[in-house]
């Protein structure tokens, strides 16, 4: 199988080029094949080729920077006139847009010292790509950036609503941390909450699982509010915010759902085989039996103990199933795993557990060998 292209080999020659073409429409004097030259082989720097995916967009922001030779605020007018039209959809955010992250990189690197045309300049780059990297070193620096960016969470387009979001969160990968106030990043939120977009509502949800990790009892009470409003949207979002606290079994985020300590045994729990070698696979059997004489509403996870380099245990959480268990009901269940080495995830010999959790509560645990051959 071939590898996959690498994000870097997106800014082909052919790409440098016509962000040239694109800007020297809107600017006369601007020289596409001095452009070009000077991102490409540089006297002195290191060769284009040689750089990763960001340091290209660097490059290429150094040489829009270099040949337009104009001040911050006349570059933002000038990116912002040669922009492509707006998205129509979600659809083709990431097939032609990467072409505009030097954009994004001018408007970081400059909008700190004029927030207002920066922030301009991003509410259009938005519409056609992204721009939450764009915007965040203007957060950082100016106190009342906040309140413009907050505003778009009722704009028409739902680019720029889930900018208001995405570019706020406190811990966006890739991206400098944000400690933005709480208070008015969650009256932001809650106008949000039940977006008719899921672009927009997977970035609320994203949002409030960051807040979630420092400010834990704050949000599940804001969130079992949301949740009793009824609103589907709103509840999709408030699920997917709390997926890490539910796969950590907080009790205070299960209750939300209507999950509560089980009256189950898991009984008749094992693995086979017993021993199994790195590319091969394991079954893992069990029944879950009930204690209550009402029906329970049940989320069954698996945990796999995986064996680290250093000897010691791992566990990762995989979501198993959701069941209504009848009272004094049985229910059998199964589920293969594979025992083979990722990009994702390394393998290593030795002995791995496999735990049973039930509505946060793990119920039993038994384990198994793994060997290299």
């Amino acid at each position: 199988m071939a590898d996959a292209p690498k994000l870097k080999d997106y800014f082909t020659d052919d790409v440098v080029r016509g962000i040239g073409d694109r800007l020297a429409k809107h600017q006369k004097s601007f020289d596409v094949d001095v452009f070009v030259q000077r991102v490409l082989v540089p006297a002195g720097q290191q060769p284009f080729v040689d750089l990763e995916f960001i340091a290209r967009s660097q490059r290429i922001a150094d040489g829009i920077d270099h040949v337009a030779a104009l001040e911050p605020v006349a570059l933002f007018d000038l990116l912002t006139r040669s922009l492509p039209p707006e998205l129509d959809g979600t659809d083709d955010i990431l097939n032609g847009g990467f072409s505009l992250w030097p954009y994004g990189e001018l408007i970081a690197r400059h909008g700190a010292a004029f927030p207002v045309e920066g922030l301009a300049a991003a509410y259009e780059l938005t519409k056609r790509f992204t721009g939450e990297f764009a915007i965040r070193p203007i957060l950082a620096t100016s106190p009342d950036a906040l309140a413009t960016v907050a505003s778009w969470a009722t704009d028409p387009n739902e680019h720029v609503r889930r900018l208001a979001s995405e570019g706020t969160r406190p811990r966006l990968p890739w991206a400098q941390r944000l400690a933005l106030p709480v208070d008015e990043i969650i009256a932001m939120l809650t106008q949000l909450r039940a977006d008719s977009s899921l672009y927009v509502r997977k970035s609320v949800a994203n949002h409030l699982n960051d807040l979630a990790k420092d400010h834990p009892d704050r949000i599940i009470k804001l969130l079992a509010d949301w949740h009793s409003e009824g609103v589907a949207e709103t509840q999709w979002i408030v699920r997917h915010a709390l997926r890490n606290h539910l796969k950590d079994g907080t009790p205070e985020a299960l209750a939300i759902f209507g999950y509560k300590p089980p009256k189950v045994d898991v009984v008749d729990l094992a693995v086979t085989p017993a021993g199994v070698a790195m590319g091969e696979s394991v079954a893992v059997d069990f029944v879950l039996r009930s204690k209550a004489p009402r029906k329970q509403l049940l989320m069954i996870d698996l945990v796999m103990g995986y064996v680290k380099a250093n000897g010691s245990i791992s566990p990762k959480v995989f979501k198993f199933r959701e069941l209504t268990l009848a009272p004094k009901a049985d229910e059998p269940a199964t589920k293969r795993f594979d025992m083979m080495v990722r990009s994702t995830r390394k393998l290593y010999p030795g002995t791995h557990t496999l735990t049973v959790r039930v509505n946060g509560a793990d119920l039993a645990t038994t384990s198994f060998e793994l060997t290299s051959d």
